[in-house]
């Protein structure tokens, strides 16, 4: 049985803290959409930020018991990072909601691979990857606010914001053979600039990485609207496989930039009551994995070690204090518990 269950309890916003929710443990969570309703202080100033809204979620994660983690986006101005993926998995949708004095912006936590089924609708109980709800007791979904000048624009701050959450679930079968996202972030400070993909990361190993996400941040403080993304910083992106001492991947970034769909699709507030379209001005960059191995998995990390695999960026440009942000998309095969 599938069913899609609204949370009582509603998150507020704490500017620079941590809130909590726990998550129900009856089912197999296949997808947590997000609503987030956010005040700003006042009139908008010129200098636009990209995504301003989101960047209400400065982290955004997902654990269990133990301290098991199923999804972690941590950094700074996560959220935004978030919006991208949203509008790379679900093109053609608003996103946000323009009433009188709050805004209301959505975002998505999909966890697994097919996020259509094969009639081209929507798939919110996607069973390629889900959280094992039911085996676990200590389920939560955290939030880490972002400080209050860290959003909107070079004036306004945050006043006011409340996150409500929405789980769909599947009920009444066995997580055995189930495929669990683990996915994790880092933040890189390259500290000079980077010839020929030399500036490395290792990519987790032992189990499957779907996708990378690079987020390319300047320095730009909160209290000016910032730090904002930063499109000459990296310049080439790659994929090393050292044991057999070949490139899988090496590709420009600025060609990731501009075969991107998403090119017009961020979003930025242009007053306190609406939101309008903003040119997207690159430094976001996906590397979809499941293009070059398992369809719906990606690559099969399973049998190497940690070293043995890694993300390679050419920095064309650097400044002191800025940083790549990147999101490792991961799942793992679970054994389960049976029913």
């Amino acid at each position: 049985m599938n069913i899609t269950k609204k949370l009582v309890e509603t998150l507020t916003y704490s500017a620079g803290n941590d809130v909590q929710v726990d998550l129900p443990t009856e089912g197999i969570i296949t997808r947590i959409a997000i609503e987030m309703a956010i005040t700003a202080s006042g009139a908008s100033a010129a200098a636009l930020s990209v995504a301003g809204l989101w960047r209400a979620i400065q982290n955004i994660k997902i654990t269990g018991g133990g301290g098991k983690s199923y999804f972690s986006m941590t950094g700074k101005q996560m959220g935004m990072m978030l919006h991208h993926v949203n509008l790379t998995d679900f093109p053609g949708r608003s996103w946000r909601e323009i009433v009188a004095t709050t805004q209301t912006v959505a975002a998505i936590l999909h966890f697994g691979s097919r996020q259509r089924d094969v009639y081209g609708r929507d798939n919110p109980y996607d069973l390629t990857a889900a959280i094992p709800a039911q085996d676990e007791t200590n389920l939560k979904l955290t939030w880490t606010c972002a400080a209050s000048d860290d959003s909107i624009d070079d004036t306004n701050t945050i006043s006011s914001g409340t996150m409500r959450i929405t789980v769909h679930e599947v009920l009444g079968q066995s997580t055995e053979g189930l495929m669990i996202p683990i996915s994790s972030s880092e933040s890189y400070d390259p500290g000079s600039t980077k010839s020929d993909l030399q500036g490395e990361r290792d990519i987790p190993t032992g189990n499957y990485v779907r996708r990378i996400v690079i987020m390319a941040l300047d320095a730009t403080a909160g209290s000016s609207g910032g730090p904002d993304l930063k499109d000459d910083q990296v310049t080439e992106i790659g994929i090393k496989l050292v044991r057999e001492n070949r490139r899988l991947i090496e590709v420009r970034a600025k060609a990731l930039e501009l075969f991107n769909p998403l090119w017009d699709g961020m979003q930025v507030v242009d007053t306190p009551n609406t939101l309008s379209p903003h040119n997207f001005t690159g430094g976001l960059y996906v590397l979809d994995l499941r293009q070059i191995d398992h369809p719906d998995y990606g690559l099969d990390t399973r049998r190497m070690n940690t070293g043995d695999v890694k993300l390679a960026l050419t920095i064309g440009a650097y400044a002191a204090g800025e940083t790549e942000h990147i999101w490792y998309d991961q799942v793992q095969a679970y054994a389960g518990r049976g029913l």
